[in-house]
């Protein structure tokens, strides 16, 4: 699998990776436990967890670790403007110890904090408000 992936560009491996990521970060979400990144992805991808992200770092430029990192942030985006939770709710579901490393992360990544992903929220939801109101008068 490694060695066709090295002749060829990286998105197909990628998805492959970033959908055992999400499935991760679900479950972790849903039960509350889940298989760490590496032991998980070795054994759906079946492919040495060293191998697999020095490919990774030569093809795509970046980590594995990396690349789960950047799909907990764009859950935790998803679940700041679609859900009533707080970071710090969000940041016990995925299991931090500290609200304050998930911040860290969401500023890292997005140059934005969580008080603006509430506040796409909070717009969201007074165009719903509007527009049922102007449905209501019709």
């Amino acid at each position: 699998m490694l060695q066709k992936q090295n002749s060829g560009d990286c998105s197909e491996i990628m998805t492959k990776v970033c959908n055992v990521a999400d499935r991760i970060i679900q479950n972790r979400l849903d039960t509350g436990k889940s298989a760490p990144f590496a032991v998980q992805l070795t054994n759906e991808l079946k492919a040495d967890y060293h191998q697999l992200n020095n490919l990774f770092l030569v093809k795509c430029d970046m980590s594995l670790e990396i690349i789960y990192i950047r799909r907990i942030i764009e859950k935790v985006k998803e679940l700041l403007v679609y859900t009533e939770q707080s970071l710090s709710q969000i940041a016990k579901a995925l299991g931090y110890q500290k609200p304050t490393e998930l911040s860290e992360q969401l500023m890292t990544y997005t140059g934005l904090t969580s008080a603006h992903f509430k506040q796409i929220r909070k717009n969201k939801l007074e165009i719903i408000r509007r527009q049922q109101e102007k449905q209501n008068e019709l």
